[in-house]
């Protein structure tokens, strides 16, 4: 009977490789995809090209959205943050239960990562790499292909489910060995790293710590997420937060969030929409309407709206340094 394994995969080329090695042996390989994403339209570019990437390998991929219960993680992140809002630790765990769940489900016997030891300085060392997969529960069936020969012997290789012989000792955090195995494995089309997850983005992760600092962990959500990648933004003492657009895509974009929230733009639609949330007296609207005026054209009337409410205000844009204070 062919041994079925299941095979955690995303868009870069680790774990193309690991899923590519395995299927090679023989081993009935199916791909699990746990993908989340606030508002980037690569992720869709990419999630096709993997899918493309796993027929070519003969490879069924099933593709599932955890963006809710990644929320909840960046809520409640039991390890902790990395450098800066990425709970490496517990994303790598969640996927690797609901590996194990569709491992059960399949009738597969073990999973496949693309972890490579000494890559990532908090998620991938070997004693956060043991601690995640007893948690898990699949002590020793996580097999690890690019890194199999610096670690110690797995289920699956002990069983002669994979010849051992056949994997790797890749370690650390340069590319040239991937790069040169995906040559000789004839694997020509992967993302290259460019940046990484947006968790770990500094820009990214002050907007989300300021958010929860004046809102609190509880009301992160994933519309909030999506909107800390649009614009420019702007905190006030009191809790107002003001975003205002930098471009005609973040315009577009910042328009689908007026529910609940005052939508500024200028009178002659010649400049930024701008999102002012926590809105509490008449001050405060002024206040956006000044920013949004600052990014528009100067002695053109701001036009702010709130469901069937509006508001024509003529107002003075705010000072550079006013921006420079509380631009984050």
């Amino acid at each position: 009977m062919t041994v079925k394994a299941v095979a955690l995969v995303s868009s870069g080329l680790d774990s193309l490789l690991a899923a590519k090695i395995i299927r090679d042996q023989g081993v009935d390989v199916h791909a699990l995809h746990c993908a989340f994403s606030f508002g980037s339209a690569s992720k869709t570019d990419r999630i096709g090209a993997l899918r493309e990437s796993m027929a070519g390998f003969g490879i069924p991929l099933r593709v599932q959205n955890i963006t809710e219960p990644i929320v909840n993680i960046l809520r409640h992140p039991a390890h902790g943050f990395g450098s800066a809002v990425n709970p490496c630790i517990d994303c790598h765990l969640f996927m690797l239960r609901q590996a194990r769940e569709w491992m059960s489900s399949i009738g597969a016997r073990f999973v496949v990562t693309g972890d490579v030891v000494g890559q990532r300085p908090m998620s991938q060392n070997r004693p956060t790499l043991f601690h995640i997969e007893n948690l898990a529960d699949l002590k020793r069936l996580v097999l690890r292909p690019l890194s199999a020969k610096r670690l110690p012997v797995t289920i699956p290789e002990e069983e002669k489910w994979v010849d051992r012989e056949t994997l790797y000792a890749i370690g650390g955090r340069g590319r040239k060995d991937q790069e040169a195995l995906a040559s000789r494995l004839g694997i020509e089309h992967y993302f290259q790293p460019a940046g990484g997850c947006i968790l770990t983005d500094p820009l990214f992760a002050k907007r989300v710590k300021t958010f929860i600092r004046f809102r609190g962990q509880e009301c992160l959500t994933a519309e909030a997420m999506y909107l800390f990648r649009l614009g420019r933004h702007f905190w006030m003492g009191n809790g107002l937060w003001i975003v205002a657009g930098r471009n005609e895509s973040d315009n577009g974009a910042l328009a689908a969030f007026r529910n609940g929230r005052w939508t500024l733009a200028p009178e002659d639609e010649k400049g930024p929409v701008v999102i002012a949330d926590g809105v509490g007296n008449e001050a405060d609207l002024r206040l956006a309407a000044g920013i949004t005026a600052r990014y528009s054209r100067h002695g053109v009337a701001i036009v702010a709206r709130f469901g069937n409410a509006e508001k024509r205000m003529e107002t003075e844009p705010v000072t550079d340094g006013f921006l420079v204070e509380h631009r984050l």
